[in-house]
């Protein structure tokens, strides 16, 4: 029997710990179902702030400007708590690693050329594990430029990459896309150009939601007559 396809863009930034989590909680919905279903997922680029300094800022400095001074006093509870959250899809966030948020364009246009390649999903699995896990400086172009290589991107796509002006109008207009589509936070997860399911749901309710949109037809065994495409009746 065919398998019905379910294409998939998560939208989503490098940076964002609920991103990570969200999608391997998608994964872990995928395995489940690949028997069923044809997967097609991509991702879209989104910047939580696209302001930040090319050299990036200090954790402390960027939460206490974004939230308040009063969030500083809740981070080590609440980076547990996603600690725990990643444990259970076997996610290491290591918080503590990197004390920097780095500015992301430049990874998500290596999403973007991966994307080109057909080596989309590995590339951004590996910058989400290279920093949360490992604590990578996310705009180091030239460790970007080894995911990239280590990740099946040819090395003649990233000679002089991010030198040029490659990926960035596609990753400009992908992000304003997402913002006119209503898309305020993320991740986010279109299905099929139509329905948005936000945040990093539980694998379960994607499964729901893949029920949902590509129904199951099953063939009740009766006798009638018909007609077929050969003239035969």
């Amino acid at each position: 029997m065919t398998k019905q396809k379910i294409k998939i863009d998560i939208v989503s930034d490098i940076n964002c710990p609920w991103c990570y989590v969200g999608e391997k909680r998608l994964e872990k919905a995928i395995e489940a179902t690949k028997e069923k279903y044809e997967f097609e997922v991509n991702f879209k680029p989104f910047e939580l702030n696209a302001t930040l300094p090319q050299e990036g800022q200090d954790k402390q400095e960027y939460f206490k400007n974004a939230y308040g001074p009063a969030i500083l006093s809740k981070l080590d509870a609440m980076n547990q708590q996603m600690t725990e959250t990643g444990a259970e899809l076997g996610i290491a966030f290591n918080f503590d690693k990197s004390t920097t948020v780095n500015n992301t364009f430049n990874g998500h246009r290596l999403i973007w050329l991966a994307g080109e390649c057909g080596v989309q999903e590995q590339v951004a699995e590996t910058l989400f594990y290279s920093y949360f896990t490992e604590g990578n400086n996310m705009n180091d172009t030239d460790m970007l430029t080894k995911i990239g290589l280590e990740n099946g991107i040819p090395a003649e796509k990233l000679d002089g990459f991010f030198e040029s002006e490659a990926g960035k109008t596609e990753v400009r207009e992908m992000e304003q896309w997402a913002l006119a589509a209503g898309i305020t936070g993320v991740p986010a997860f279109i299905i099929n150009d139509k329905y948005l399911v936000s945040g990093a749901q539980p694998a379960d309710t994607f499964l729901n939601v893949f029920q949902q949109v590509a129904p199951a037809f099953e063939e009740i065994k009766t006798e009638g007559g018909s007609c077929g495409v050969d003239g035969c009746c």
